[in-house]
């Protein structure tokens, strides 16, 4: 069988059919592809590298059960981890009572468009300042210029209309400049 190797290539739906089949290989390919950057996603909003890694097994545990329901002709395969991600994530929250402090060991992420943002912010300006922002907020920026994702794969993360997701960026970009401004 043959799979693309670029880590960078969206999931065919063959490959995904193979997946909910059970084919080992596509599975292994699904998580290798998916995994760094649903544990950055989980790493920025939590703020501490077991818990990140915990939930990010737990959102690849999640997909292996709900692999067989997943319809190809809906969200994009990468939304709809983040979305299972997003939703881990908000139940640790509600669990925890808390808005937990992010942590000073965070790994750089890789370049992307988000490297204006972080030439002008240290890692630890920017989690102090998104936990000041709303959750959806932090979400944005995270998904946007963390991760690199677009407009219509935040949309379908998010489960809103893209140009919902673009006033959000543009409040969210608006809330995090008066944050920084007040440091």
């Amino acid at each position: 069988m043959q799979i693309t190797s670029s880590r960078q290539a969206a999931p065919n739906q063959d490959l995904i059919l193979r997946a909910q089949q059970g084919e080992s290989e596509s599975i292994a390919w699904l998580f290798e592809r998916f995994q760094p950057g649903i544990f950055r996603y989980l790493y920025y909003r939590l703020g501490d590298r077991q818990t990140a890694e915990d939930l990010t097994s737990e959102v690849f545990v999640r997909m292996l059960r709900s692999l067989s329901g997943y319809k190809t002709q809906g969200a994009s395969f990468q939304g709809w981890l983040f979305r299972i991600a997003r939703n881990l994530a908000v139940d640790y929250f509600r669990q925890s009572g808390s808005n937990a402090e992010l942590s000073e060991d965070m790994q750089t992420a890789e370049q992307s468009p988000e490297a204006a943002l972080e030439q002008s912010l240290t890692h630890d300006e920017l989690r102090k300042a998104l936990t000041r922002l709303s959750s959806e907020q932090s979400d944005v920026i995270i998904l946007r210029f963390v991760l690199g994702l677009h407009i219509a794969q935040v949309a379908q993360v998010l489960g809103k209309s893209e140009d919902a997701i673009k006033g959000l960026q543009r409040r969210s970009l608006l809330a995090l400049r008066e944050v920084l401004s007040n440091w």
